[in-house]
């Protein structure tokens, strides 16, 4: 066992960890950053680490197992699922991630993406690009926005901020998540639905905002493709698996809805040959609805500071499993 705490943060390039340094160089603590690309590499770097900042690697149970000394394992951002919670609870690791950090820029790519299958960006980028000039031809299918009906599943800190937003912009907000409460259609001037079939026949542009769990996993299947509308789009900024692919393929090249637009994919990164990225009517983009210089900083530093809570013998402030704190011993 080491002589201090570590705090190790696993990561796909050489992090100089200037955000996390800034905050953990208080604590009593050895602060490594180790650059791996393989299972094998990460579990290398963690296995005798205290806490485990994670940006986004597969932490399976076999990796809990053998981790004695790992009280807090830290995903940077929203989703854990890339993370074996189970396994973590059992084995006495807490888990935390960082909600809300860039709820702004996620919500700002998915309206991005709303309003650039409205206007056809893609198709007239394209025409000027080939030296057309062809404006005419979006007449007949570019949207107004205003009016139509915006679809979120999931009203979390991002869908709570894409549907203010898209109230904004003059859009009706219809709102599918069993697990707030309906005050927040009041909060937001949204209205709330019963089921998700209903935001997948009435929405002009159903948005996903949900954690990839075994109860959204391909939640977009052929049967909700079916109930849309046939000049409706898919906006997924949330994860790839949530949506069926295949399913979503099928109905774009039948024509049973109008396109979508994509930051996230069943695999990541996707196979270069995967239909969907040369589809005309879907927009892709790199998995960085999140990104940018303020929000990386912004988790950076939570994730620091959650750190610094939990060698302090303090309770992180967002704990995913809430049940295995008061069984430490940090």
């Amino acid at each position: 066992m080491p002589d201090r705490p570590q705090v190790v943060l696993i990561a796909s390039y050489d992090d100089p960890m200037v955000e996390e340094r800034a905050i953990l160089d208080r604590i009593d603590c050895d602060i490594i950053c180790a650059s791996v690309s393989s299972q094998g590499e990460v579990f290398e770097a963690i296995k005798e680490a205290t806490v485990v900042l994670n940006h986004h690697f597969d932490i399976p149970r076999e990796m809990f197992e053998q981790m004695d000394n790992c009280k807090l394992m830290i995903r940077y951002g929203h989703g854990y699922d890339t993370v074996d919670l189970g396994a973590a609870t059992e084995n006495g690791v807490m888990v935390t991630n960082i909600a809300g950090a860039t709820s702004e820029e996620v919500s700002n790519h998915a309206l991005a993406l709303v309003l650039a299958c409205a206007r056809d960006l893609k198709r007239m980028d394209r025409i000027m690009t080939e030296g057309r000039w062809t404006g005419n031809d979006s007449r007949s299918v570019a949207r107004r926005i205003f009016g139509e009906t915006l679809g979120i599943i999931g009203m979390g800190n991002i869908g709570r901020a894409t549907a203010r937003k898209g109230v904004a912009l003059g859009m009706r907000v219809l709102v599918y998540d069993p697990y707030v409460g309906p005050w927040l259609a009041t909060e937001y001037n949204v209205e709330f639905v019963d089921d998700s079939e209903t935001i997948f026949s009435e929405s002009d542009y159903v948005s996903l905002h949900t954690p990839l769990t075994p109860e959204t996993h391909h939640l977009v299947d052929s049967d909700t493709l079916a109930l849309m509308k046939p000049d409706a789009y898919v906006i997924n900024t949330s994860r790839g698996p949530i949506v069926d692919e295949d399913a979503l393929l099928a109905a774009l090249m039948d024509k049973k809805i109008a396109g979508a637009a994509l930051d996230v994919f069943e695999q990541e990164p996707p196979d270069p040959d995967n239909p969907l990225l040369h589809l005309e009517n879907v927009i892709v983009t790199p998995h960085i609805a999140g990104s940018s210089q303020i929000g990386w900083a912004t988790i950076c530093r939570r994730a620091a500071e959650e750190a610094a809570r939990a060698l302090s013998g303090q309770r992180p402030q967002v704990v995913v499993n809430p049940e295995v704190f008061p069984k430490l011993g940090i």
